[in-house]
């Protein structure tokens, strides 16, 4: 029987850290898992440093909008503390937020990282991931992105084997290396220990 709830996805950051590749990997895996999915397009500013973030609408039924109502998205994938709180009213009760603590700090006005923290502890179902000491593991500066993803991913209604087939076709016009860390970086946040944080 089909789920007639459409479920939302909001995807947020700063310029250059690949908001927009995510989403749309995300997109392509949700629709070649045969269900129907709409993507926003991205709001703020796509240059280096500025806030970005992208939704994404599925749903079993057809959709006729990628816009998602406030309190009403089941996962926000944050690649930036502060951008994490400044959508966190986005999820729903139950949703789930995955989050970077690396922040971009050379933001104007940024506020003490420990009250930053402290705020999304209180959110349920947070999920704070140290993507920079994950990134220095594999190697990989660019890792946390992926990494993010791949925790995400368990909260999705995609098998592995689409993420793997959809992560390697997006990378592979950069060679067999680059495809090969951005899955390696996917693999290790999937294999991530939950740990969520708030009430």
């Amino acid at each position: 029987m089909s789920d007639p709830r459409i479920h939302g996805i909001v995807l947020s950051g700063v310029g250059g850290q690949g908001v927009l590749s995510l989403a749309q990997i995300v997109l392509e895996a949700l629709r070649r898992s045969g269900l129907q999915a709409l993507q926003s397009e991205i709001h703020g500013m796509s240059q280096r440093g500025g806030s970005v973030h992208a939704q994404v609408c599925y749903s079993d039924l057809q959709l006729t909008s990628p816009i998602i109502d406030e309190g009403c998205a089941d996962l926000l994938i944050a690649l930036e503390p502060l951008e994490a709180l400044r959508y966190v009213a986005m999820l729903r009760k139950n949703g789930h937020l995955v989050v970077a603590e690396e922040p971009q700090a050379d933001m104007a006005g940024y506020p003490p990282l420990d009250d930053v923290y402290s705020a999304l502890k209180a959110v349920h179902g947070c999920h704070l991931v140290d993507t920079e000491a994950l990134a220095r593991r594999l190697g990989h500066r660019q890792a946390g992105g992926m990494a993010l993803l791949g925790l995400a991913s368990r909260f999705l209604p995609v098998s592995e084997g689409i993420w793997r087939e959809v992560i390697a076709q997006r990378f592979e016009a950069k060679g067999a290396r680059v495809a090969e860390k951005n899955l390696e970086a996917f693999e290790a946040g999937r294999g991530l220990v939950l740990a969520p944080r708030g009430n």
